[in-house]
């Protein structure tokens, strides 16, 4: 989706050189797994991009970028550990491929090395951090428990999805010196992607139409809580409404702030780009319902 950015060329050349790096154990070989599978880069890239809004460079925020990629890899390793996971991205997930055991231990040291990445920062980029991933946690304790109604579906992945991505968002801005209302503007804009985008993960996953992601236990979702009183085209419109609802949201909160417009837009495109595949994913189940 977005291979064809320096940037992502960048983020996916940094990660190879960290993954060369990586210790010549069994260890090593279980993270490199966990590491080297592909993915869109939202994270690392929004970092990149909130960074260049404001001046900064991507050399500057290069280690954050790769920090907040590693925290994420180390959630999906964890949450497939919790869901017993079979397969992830198309492929064996990492505790299917290596056990639980070393995929808690993979877990740990990509936490531990993101720490390490996001060590030579500021106080305040810091603690956007290291607050970030505890609210992750709190997510997956809260996906643990019995969600009944959407409100508490929001607040778990408003936690467990949505604050890493406001999070990378957020330190791009602080790593660049950016203002306290500028900071909390793309916070925002962080946050209404992240939940569109776990609203449309988890749409994908009640349908069957990810057919590259399969865990033997099972959460409670929106389209899930959206079933026990509608109809299933009404659960794929409320669900589909939810998602443009929050990427306009993301949109409205990128233009109501400062920052250089011609970066800006590239944040823009990539709420365009992934609306775009949601977009057409609703229309396509739409016609199977």
């Amino acid at each position: 989706m977005f291979e064809g950015w320096d940037e992502y060329r960048q983020i996916e050349k940094e990660l190879r050189r960290l993954a060369e790096g990586l210790p010549l154990s069994d260890l090593g070989t279980v993270i490199d797994y966990a590491i080297s599978s592909p993915g869109k880069r939202v994270r690392p890239l929004i970092l990149i991009f909130s960074t260049k809004a404001f001046g900064g460079t991507a050399s500057e925020s290069m280690k954050a970028a790769l920090a907040v990629e590693l925290v994420h890899a180390a959630s999906l390793v964890h949450d497939d550990i919790l869901d017993y996971g079979i397969e992830r991205r198309g492929a064996p997930s990492t505790v299917e491929r290596y056990g639980r055991d070393a995929a808690l231990l993979c877990g740990d040291y990509l936490i531990s090395r993101s720490i390490d990445l996001i060590s030579g920062y500021n106080q305040p980029v810091i603690k956007a951090f290291s607050r970030a991933c505890m609210e992750m946690s709190e997510g997956e304790m809260l996906d643990l428990s019995c969600q009944n109604t959407p409100q508490e579906y929001y607040l778990c992945i408003s936690k467990k999805t949505a604050s890493l991505v406001a999070a990378s968002a957020g330190i791009g801005c602080l790593i660049a010196g950016a203002g306290e209302e500028d900071v909390t503007g793309f916070e925002s804009y962080g946050m209404h992607l992240g939940l569109a985008y776990q609203v449309a993960d988890d749409l994908r996953e009640y349908t069957g139409a990810d057919q590259g992601k399969r865990s033997r236990k099972s959460s409670v979702t929106l389209p899930i809580i959206y079933n026990k009183d509608h109809p299933p085209e009404a659960v794929l419109k409320l669900c589909a409404d939810t998602i443009h609802d929050h990427c306009s949201a993301a949109k409205r909160a990128l233009a109501s702030i400062g920052g250089e417009e011609e970066i800006k837009d590239r944040l823009d495109n990539i709420v365009d780009k992934m609306a775009m595949v949601w977009e057409d994913e609703c229309k396509l189940l739409k016609s199977l319902c």
